[in-house]
């Protein structure tokens, strides 16, 4: 192996797709378009996939279709070839492609309704699929061979339980998925597909198993690139001279190892998996495919560091061309907003776009370091949740029931999005911090009401502290939960939601300052908060202002991490959800009133305390019943049963 070590190597990474597409090409012409009938009149009616010739139709409907794409579809590098047409002659062909696409969809759904009543035959049905996937129709591909696993699994199509499994052919399109556009998340779809199981059971023959050569034992490959796909450690041995790229992956992705170390390993682990990628064969595919997922798994991980060395980097411009193709693979990140942009560098020229892009990679690697600081996962031992007791009944078995479908809610917590909150600058302390007095300019016009989807949950470590009692426990009527968070998260063996700690910073002048005196327990890290919040101010100076709503989205969870130190007795701690995924409403109780937004933490809480607050009300008739609801809690989630006490506080 080369000694030769690369200045940028998750930048400098790149591989000859052309063997790839060569080697991994499907066939766009059925062998079916050479011996049936060319249909042009519609051929449904009612009851379709019954009567003898129906499935004859579907096909010489298809084939029609087929011969129409033949004509008018280019293949990529036809389409970056042909002379420029105007805009209207652009749009009237992708109308008509889109019209002979949705046919082809359309002929494809009609034969798998043959195939259900005992028309058409297998082969037949691989290669209509295999043309589909061809012309990019991948969605309806997946759902169909889904929904008729589905059935099977239920016994219904029982008799053509294995008339859907092409595993080789779902192999081939997820390795182009992957190989030629980098795409792991529609990859590791069509590798589910080739690992569905298709037999029903005793009541199948096991003679009629491995008939054919459509389906392939692809079950452990897929399990593993899952887990590779996830961020986890290559989980095998790793010895071997030939596996050395995995030894190289597992310290990369290692979080413990140094600045200094990860520069030396990337460059050896792109060094190693470059000769891999080479020289692409149907023996080798195995390999190349782990080698390129750990890859993309590490530029998640670790290209923002990398685009922040760039940015002080005088020769940058020469990686714009990198960097716009690599930025795509941000796209399912935190940064997902760096790969839209760089898809804006691609039609708007310019330094000034590239220069942004890059102070907002900076801007994004000096958030992950305040990240980092305000971590409090691991330093956080017992912390606390003020609530009112209506609140947390939603997490009881009462409000819990089968019936509603709220079984999934028990013990959980509800994550309430962030216009819901009591202080009316969250975000915007560190707006004020690093934009400094230009902040106030940023406000003038109309104000905008798109709102992030945010969710933030609050905790502190003041356990049975009458301020927050007041302030959060329905003014000590409710009650204080007790949290073990680290047994809670180990329970279930989740790495998210992540427990951070708030800063506070205090304004003296035109800035803002992180004090030992209002961080108790970040006061080892307030000289490196301010270091990093002084360069995040520069870096924020830098950018146009038409660019700056840009640089809240890379800034994502910190900007809800620090608050004013007004509130500093509070010591806060919190977890924060940006997601647009698994978003819940409550339910109104009144006409008039709108459904407030939430989303719950992943995993059942382990309580370890419930504390009543000083003026719960009717303490002795409501405790029996409160008992027996989280003892069934507990039962149901198996976690511990907590202790429940009354604050010692006296308050009136």
């Amino acid at each position: 192996m080369s000694d030769e070590k690369m200045k940028y190597p998750l930048l400098e990474f790149k591989y000859d797709k052309k063997p790839y597409e060569e080697l991994l090409t499907l066939n766009p012409h059925p062998g079916f378009m050479d011996r049936v009938s060319i249909v042009t009149e519609d051929y449904e009616h009612d009851d379709f996939g019954r009567l003898p010739g129906d499935d004859k139709n579907a096909l010489g409907h298809a084939a029609g279709v087929l011969l129409k794409l033949h004509k008018h579809w280019l293949s990529p590098s036809e389409e970056r070839d042909r002379p420029v047409r105007t805009k209207k002659g652009s749009r009237t062909k992708w109308s008509s492609l889109l019209s002979f696409l949705a046919d082809l969809e359309n002929d494809f759904q009609n034969y798998c309704a043959c195939i259900k009543h005992g028309l058409g035959n297998k082969a037949d049905l691989c290669a209509l699929m295999e043309a589909l996937l061809c012309y990019g129709c991948e969605d309806t591909v997946w759902e169909e061979v889904t929904e008729w696993n589905d059935a099977v699994k239920e016994d219904k199509n029982s008799s053509k339980s294995t008339f859907f499994n092409f595993d080789r052919l779902y192999i081939r399109q997820a390795d182009r998925f992957l190989f030629l556009d980098n795409n792991t998340e529609e990859a590791l779809k069509f590798y589910a597909l080739a690992a569905l199981p298709w037999r029903t059971g005793p009541s199948e023959a096991p003679a009629e198993k491995n008939i054919d050569d459509y389906s392939v034992s692809f079950i452990r490959q897929y399990e593993l690139y899952d887990h590779i796909s996830r961020g986890v450690r290559y989980p095998y041995g790793t010895s071997s001279q030939s596996s050395a790229f995995y030894q190289q992956y597992n310290r990369i992705i290692h979080s413990g190892i140094s600045s200094s170390s990860l520069s030396e390993e990337l460059s050896t682990f792109v060094l190693s998996i470059q000769e891999i990628m080479e020289s692409p064969s149907s023996r080798s595919l195995h390999r190349a495919r782990l080698a390129l997922l750990m890859f993309i798994v590490i530029i998640k991980k670790h290209f923002i560091p990398e685009l922040a060395r760039l940015y002080d980097d005088p020769d940058r411009e020469r990686w714009e061309v990198a960097i716009m193709e690599k930025s795509r693979l941000l796209e399912d990140t935190g940064y997902s907003i760096l790969s839209h942009y760089a898809a804006h560098m691609t039609w708007k020229s310019g330094t000034r776009y590239f220069d942004s892009y890059l102070r907002l990679a900076k801007a994004a690697y000096l958030s992950e370091l305040l990240l980092d600081e305000l971590n409090a996962e691991g330093d956080a031992e017992e912390i606390a949740y003020y609530t009112s007791a209506e609140v947390f009944s939603y997490m009881l078995p009462e409000k819990c029931t089968k019936e509603e479908g709220k079984e999934g809610r028990l013990g959980k917590l509800t994550v309430m999005h962030l216009s819901y909150m009591n202080d009316p600058n969250e975000g915007k302390t560190l707006q004020k911090a690093i934009y400094g007095p230009s902040y106030g300019a940023l406000q003038k016009g109309r104000k905008p009401l798109d709102v992030p989807f945010v969710f933030v949950k609050c905790f502190s470590p003041r356990i049975d502290y009458l301020p927050m009692w007041e302030m959060y426990g329905d003014h000590a009527r409710g009650c204080c939960l007790v949290i073990d968070w680290e047994m809670s998260k180990w329970m279930e063996d989740e790495s998210e939601p992540i427990l951070y700690r708030v800063c506070y910073l205090r304004k003296q002048g035109n800035s803002y300052i992180v004090l030992k005196e209002d961080n108790e327990k970040l006061s080892k890290s307030c000289r490196t908060i301010n270091s990093q919040l002084q360069e995040l101010h520069k870096v924020a100076e830098e950018i146009a202002e038409q660019d700056r709503r840009y640089l809240d989205d890379v800034l994502g969870k910190v900007l809800y991490l620090f608050k004013d130190s007004s509130y500093s007795y509070e010591q806060e701690l919190r977890v924060i959800y940006q997601t647009k995924e698994n978003i819940l409403h409550t339910e109104p109780k009144n006409p008039e009133d709108k459904p407030w937004l939430f989303v719950q933490t992943p995993f059942p809480l382990q309580l370890d305390e419930v504390i009543l607050g000083p003026k719960f009300p009717d303490v002795s008739t409501r405790v029996p019943y409160l008992q027996e609801q989280i003892d069934q809690m507990c039962e149901k989630t198996d976690t511990e049963m907590p202790r429940i006490t009354l604050s010692e506080i006296d308050y009136r």
